[in-house]
């Protein structure tokens, strides 16, 4: 596994690659003090890392305002992200409005005004990257024919 520096890979770089995949699992501390993880739409992320969701205003887990979270992503098995950061709430309406799309609309039968922002205002993302299966495939055969090691992820954290 190589152990990339913070200058090779960029947030864009990885957001270019989960482009399409818009479900985190978020991770938050509960009322026992306990983790609890529940899976979300990726709204958007933002130049400085942060990952923005449309939640309900309701939910239980809503309203710790500035405690640990965590979004963990994953694509179609080649990249795997962690962003760590705050928790925080947004309901400004003109921000609503610039995350709001059809799908949304499909989890908010009332509208907009069911909704809120939550967002992980990130201070590092941890990524893990994979090539696709053949590339594995090449790097075995060529590990085991050349007696080099197999060589075939790349890992780092960029502070944000």
């Amino acid at each position: 596994m190589t152990n990339e520096s913070q200058t090779s890979v960029t947030i864009d770089d990885l957001r270019e690659r989960l482009k399409g995949d818009r479900t985190a699992m978020l991770t938050t501390i509960d009322e026992r003090g306990t983790l609890s993880s529940r899976p979300l739409s990726v709204q958007t992320y933002n130049d400085h890392g942060d990952v923005f969701f449309l939640v309900g205003r309701d939910g239980e887990w809503v309203g710790n305002d500035g405690e640990a979270a965590n979004a963990s992503i994953v694509d179609s098995g080649s990249t795997w992200l962690s962003i760590s950061g705050r928790l925080r709430f947004s309901d400004d309406p003109k921000l609503i409005d610039e995350l709001w799309d059809d799908t949304s609309a499909e989890y908010f039968p009332n509208g907009k005004s069911d909704a809120i922002v939550a967002f992980v205002q990130s201070d590092r993302w941890e990524y893990w990257t994979a090539p696709t299966v053949a590339v594995q495939v090449f790097e075995f055969v060529k590990a085991k024919l050349t007696d080099h090691p197999v060589d075939l992820a790349s890992s780092g954290t960029i502070e944000t």
